[in-house]
């Protein structure tokens, strides 16, 4: 403390010593606790009564705080400093009763027992020892009300609890009114009984239905350092002060924004406030569910992605299949010959009779086909005959069988698959006019049909082939494949 400063305070003692010799009856000293003692500075000076007077600028450099203060020597008068001013122990203090009562401050005051308001002084009211208690402390008028807080130490040394009362949404300083009744709030306040985190509680609350963080906040005539308060909602939080208003000598209401959610991955905090994505931000294939989440598969082959938040959905285009797994790189493998997955759409091989010489279908040996297989959805377009459970549709042919007069019409047909990872998950099946027949391959990816004797179909008519993957355990979607195949054989 700068050597002005402590002459101030220890004139204020010498004062009072030479009031209390005058008088000799202590009425000037019971003066001093009904509020006609002096004023305290908006600095933090503190003096009996709460009022404000400007305090002379130490010598020191320092600002002149009520905590710098508090690390100077403390005067005491003759018998002890009346209520409301400082001390260090119970001994200074006529009552000898000495709390740290200032919220935001370390300084302690002298205090003096009350079990009604009336025991107390303008400016002061009585602080039950614990919330609702009957009994507690004549104590200046409180800094606290709905500052924002975590736990009841922020709040006060008594009965002032830390919660969140019914309309709003943080936690907040609440003064018990219990025993002070109107004296223990601003004016703007009520003393009512509320809820405080569900607890039924009597404390002082803005008054027409305002919320804590937008009425004006405590006194700031004694202790003026701003007071930092929090806004959250669903979109985040955001933090601000209240800060002390010279004509009122209250707190401001909370300087805090509001928390707004930011439209695009592109948005940055205000600042004071961290806030979450909107909805909108984070609903494409470029952010999905979070900034920086891009869709695997997004603008590669053949792929439909999107998000339906806060997932990415994948499939492919049609007959094109995703064999490898790898989103990355899309939906990489096309079916070579596209739309031929049902009787209607067969393709067609030609006229064949029943020469074994002359009617071998020969599908798949003057040009490529093969059999790709995914467990991807199949969709803009999909694919007429898809079966699921396989990933894979089935590839028909038609053969128009013409038959003669010099040969029987017979149905010897050889499936064999080439560079399958599951050789023998294949099926070959021929429906004539007659009768239907197949075989399944083998590890070697072979199978033969074999259909000789009386005629197996009549002259002149369709004859149906159809290669598949078969529908059974190991042979599902989960093992995807892209086999090439051929038919070989005679009627």
């Amino acid at each position: 403390m700068g050597w002005a400063k402590r002459l101030v305070v220890a004139g204020l003692g010498l004062s009072l010593i030479a009031a209390c010799a005058a008088s000799g009856d202590g009425s000037d000293r019971a003066a001093f606790e009904d509020g006609d003692g002096g004023d305290a500075a908006t600095t933090g000076t503190i003096v009996g009564d709460g009022g404000a007077t400007p305090t002379p600028e130490p010598d020191d450099g320092s600002t002149g705080s009520a905590d710098a203060a508090a690390d100077a020597p403390i005067d005491v008068a003759p018998g002890g400093n009346p209520v409301g001013f400082p001390c260090s122990k119970p001994t200074d203090c006529q009552s000898g009763d000495c709390k740290n009562v200032l919220t935001g401050s370390t300084t302690s005051l002298c205090v003096k027992p009350c079990a009604a308001q009336t025991d107390c002084a303008d400016n002061f009211f009585c602080d039950p020892t614990t919330p609702g208690a009957t009994t507690g402390s004549c104590v200046p008028r409180s800094s606290a009300h709905c500052k924002t807080c975590s736990s009841n130490a922020e709040c006060g040394s008594l009965s002032e609890t830390c919660g969140v009362a019914a309309g709003d949404t943080v936690k907040a300083c609440h003064v018990d009114c219990t025993i002070g009744g109107a004296a223990a709030c601003p004016p703007d306040y009520t003393c009512e009984a509320t809820t405080l985190d569900g607890v039924a509680a009597k404390v002082c609350r803005p008054a027409g239905g305002l919320s804590c963080l937008d009425s004006l906040g405590g006194f700031c005539d004694r202790v003026a350092t701003p007071q930092t308060c929090t806004r959250k909602n669903t979109a985040g939080t955001c933090v601000g002060q209240r800060t002390c208003l010279a004509a009122s000598t209250r707190f401001s209401s909370c300087g805090a924004s509001a928390p707004v959610c930011k439209m695009t991955c592109g948005t940055t905090d205000p600042a004071g406030c961290t806030t979450s994505y909107c909805t909108e931000a984070t609903s494409g294939p470029q952010n999905c569910g979070t900034c920086g989440t891009v869709c695997p598969g997004l603008n590669k082959t053949k792929t439909n992605v999107t998000c339906e938040q806060p997932n990415c959905t994948y499939s492919c285009q049609g007959e094109s299949y995703d064999v490898d797994g790898n989103k990355a790189n899309g939906c990489e493998v096309s079916d070579p010959v596209a739309g031929n997955h049902g009787k209607n759409t067969a393709t067609f091989v030609g006229d064949r009779n029943c020469k074994d010489g002359s009617s071998n279908p020969n599908i798949g040996v003057s040009s490529t086909v093969r059999l790709p297989s995914d467990a991807e959805v199949h969709e803009t377009p999909g694919i007429d005959g898809f079966v699921t459970q396989t990933g894979s549709a089935p590839d028909y042919y038609r053969v128009h069988g013409t038959g003669s007069l010099l040969c029987t019409n017979q149905v010897v047909l050889t499936l064999q698959m080439s560079g399958a990872a599951y050789p023998a998950c294949y099926h070959l099946h021929v429906e004539t006019n007659k009768n239907n027949y197949s075989c399944d391959t083998d590890a070697t990816g072979k199978c033969t049909i074999n259909q000789t004797g009386n005629s197996k179909w009549d002259d002149d008519t369709d004859i149906f082939i159809d290669v598949s993957k078969r529908n059974i355990a190991g042979c599902t979607a989960a093992q995807r494949d892209n086999p090439s195949y051929t038919v070989t054989g005679h009627f």
